[in-house]
């Protein structure tokens, strides 16, 4: 290929620097400068000499920052400029419907804790699946279904205990506190266990009069997080006598114990 396209190309990609391009922008930009000898090939063929001379850096599939002559950006400066924008977009294109944000990172962000996440767990209608946000950052999709009594989809029930957060520009629903703490607890990984207690313990001496016992009597009453429930009395024990009195009120009426 001749070096002018190529050089052209840089060019026109000059406007675009420091932000997102998908692969139908850059397929559009690349197919007005080559015009009628335009092929699929080419096109590839001159991604892969962007990439590789570093005038584009590869996020995630079809998705590229464009990376300005003047001036450098590290990977962790890319992901806090760009994570939650493609978070956002990747769930309106493939779920086109109704989620939210849950466990551990739904706990953190009712904490104002921004930090991108090696995992982001979304919970949506009907959508199962493990698929790459950007770089090495994972987006985990999951369904909520009971079985005891049929196939039950409980995604309707459980997104009732969302709420709106912005982030960035962009608005997600979240899992309030009291069904992220319950969320974080049932089944913590041994890299995070100690970690979510810990957040949880912050919670409950700051916060656990406002916290909403409703919602939880709900949720037990649904037949869910019986084991959270327990975990989170046994927490609370180090706390506050008040409130490990409360959840020790909440098991024997609409759970039960757990050694």
């Amino acid at each position: 290929m001749a070096n002018k396209y190529f050089d052209i190309v840089v060019n026109k990609l000059v406007k675009y620097k420091w932000k997102l391009m998908d692969m139908k922008k850059l397929r559009w930009l690349v197919k007005n400068i080559l015009d009628s000898e335009f092929t699929e090939k080419k096109l590839y063929k001159i991604i892969y000499y962007l990439k590789n001379r570093q005038h584009l850096e590869n996020l995630k599939k079809n998705v590229f920052f464009v990376i300005g002559t003047d001036k450098k950006y590290n990977k962790q400066e890319i992901l806090e400029m760009f994570y939650w924008n493609i978070v956002k977009k990747h769930c309106d294109e493939f779920l086109k419907s109704k989620y939210y944000i849950w466990w551990l990172k739904a706990l953190e962000l009712n904490l104002s804790s921004f930090d991108v996440p090696e995992e982001l767990l979304i919970v949506n209608q009907y959508k199962q699946a493990t698929e790459v946000v950007m770089f090495d950052k994972q987006m985990l999709f999951k369904t909520y279904w009971r079985s005891s009594r049929g196939k039950e989809n409980l995604f309707g029930f459980f997104y009732k205990f969302s709420k709106k957060i912005k982030l960035n520009k962009y608005t997600f629903n979240i899992a309030c506190m009291e069904l992220a703490i319950l969320e974080s607890l049932y089944n913590p990984s041994m890299v995070s266990k100690w970690y979510v207690i810990e957040l949880v313990k912050k919670i409950l001496r700051k916060q656990w009069k406002s916290l909403d016992f409703k919602i939880w009597e709900n949720i037990l009453r649904k037949n869910k997080h019986h084991t959270s429930i327990n975990r989170l009395y046994k927490i609370a024990l180090s706390i506050d006598p008040t409130l490990s009195e409360n959840l020790k009120a909440l098991i024997k009426r609409y759970s039960y114990f757990i050694n």
